[in-house]
């Protein structure tokens, strides 16, 4: 009996053990019952002749999800979101894709003491008449446990940088579409990435 006992123990140990999975918004373990705020960032350039393009980053500090325990740990992230349509998701694949309904899942593992980003963006067309709010539950299960998380994805006027008055030919790095092709010209509405960094042409 006490041979069972000890067992029961030992396999609970391990369990607690692996099933560390805690999520980190700038170093600091998130509550369920807390409201994860990621600003945008804005950097509007003046390319001449009357164009703008803007670089809208959904926050430059996204929350990771940390592995606490001392074994590989597997994980199922859902999102759920009614601004789906403007939400993008890179996090856990490493995929970045734009979400295609309201419900999203995914699924990886993360090694002991390591981490991965979560990495939901909101994708936000630039200027003062793109501002929102887009709201995201993030279900997170890992041995056998579940936490449902609050995101919002925030651009208002506290996150313009202002206007940068550069020559687009001259200073600019390439540009790419999501596909990894090289553009000359953006058109409004579709996703670039430039320096390793995604923006939504205005």
């Amino acid at each position: 009996m006490k041979k069972l006992y000890a067992f029961i123990l030992a396999a609970m140990a391990a369990v607690s053990a692996s099933a560390q999975i805690v999520v980190l918004n700038e170093g600091t373990v998130c509550k369920p019952s807390e409201t994860i705020v990621i600003k945008a960032v804005e950097e509007a350039y003046d390319l001449g002749g009357g164009e703008y393009f803007y670089l809208v980053e959904c926050g430059t500090k996204q929350p990771v999800l940390k592995n606490e325990g001392n074994a590989k740990a597997n994980v199922k992230v859902t999102i759920k979101s009614a601004d789906w349509r403007n939400i993008m998701w890179c996090g856990i694949t490493g995929q970045c894709m734009m979400m295609g309904s309201d419900t999203e899942v995914r699924q990886g593992s993360i090694a002991a003491g390591e981490e991965t980003p979560l990495q939901v963006e909101g994708s936000f067309a630039g200027g003062p008449e793109s501002y929102g709010t887009y709201n995201v539950d993030v279900t997170i299960e890992s041995n056998g446990k579940s936490d449902t998380y609050k995101l919002q994805l925030v651009y208002d006027a506290s996150c313009a940088a202002g206007i940068n008055e550069v020559v687009a030919d001259k200073t600019h790095k390439p540009i790419y579409d999501i596909s990894g092709r090289r553009v000359n010209r953006v058109n409004p509405g579709q996703i670039y990435i430039q320096d390793g960094k995604k923006f939504i042409a205005r």
